[in-house]
């Protein structure tokens, strides 16, 4: 068996909490009701150095949510989307070495209840599914509701990179995280990290 590298561990160390809690977070949580601008992740919850956030948008409406797909932001309004609010991060790093994401996207929808969020939820995974190349992978205790994929691409410098989105919900909440980087050197498990740690804001985990 080969040794657990540095970054390996720091991984390790905040996914197997994170998963713990977000698997207790399914048991039927309490209606959210606070501005998903404070449940998204944080500058200083990232686990690698050097990233700086780079937009922040609060008070998101449907048809921006839905960036042009039509049958996405039709399912999100109708589901009784009351707010939304999204963060990007990225960090300036060698691509063709890289190691974990350089790039990250993260947001929260709240909708009016449960049915809604479950509603807008199967709609996102619907919409990630249909797009070209996309792989469906699990992501294991998450949420009430979780799924995952990833897409491959090579750039123009002929190295592949990857985009690994989860969306999961928790209660009244649809949650999204983008990690984007090289491929190899970004995983699931890098982004399902991320995941865990914006369900311990939203469990008030996260908060002390």
């Amino acid at each position: 068996m080969r040794p657990v590298s540095g970054w390996e561990g720091r991984v390790l160390a905040a996914l197997v909490p994170a998963i713990a809690l977000a698997a207790c977070a399914s048991a039927s949580p309490p209606l959210s009701t606070a501005d998903p601008v404070h449940d998204l992740i944080t500058i200083d919850q990232l686990v690698v150095p050097g990233f700086t956030v780079t937009s922040l948008s609060a008070h998101l409406v449907a048809t921006t949510l839905g960036a042009g797909d039509a049958a996405l932001t039709s399912a999100l309004a109708g589901s009784g989307l009351q707010s939304a609010a999204t963060v990007e991060f990225q960090r300036g790093v060698d691509f063709s070495t890289s190691n974990g994401p350089i790039d990250v996207v993260a947001t929260v929808e709240r909708f009016a209840d449960t049915g809604g969020a479950s509603s807008a939820y199967g709609a996102s995974v619907r919409q990630l599914d249909a797009i070209q190349g996309a792989v469906p992978t699990s992501t294991g205790p998450l949420g009430g509701e979780a799924h995952a994929i990833s897409l491959v691409r090579t750039t123009s410098s002929g190295i592949q990179a990857v985009e690994i989105t989860v969306v999961w919900r928790v209660g009244n909440l649809v949650n999204i995280v983008v990690a984007r980087g090289r491929y190899g050197g970004t995983r699931l498990e890098d982004a399902l990290v991320l995941a865990g740690l914006q369900t311990q804001n939203e469990s008030g985990a996260g908060s002390a």
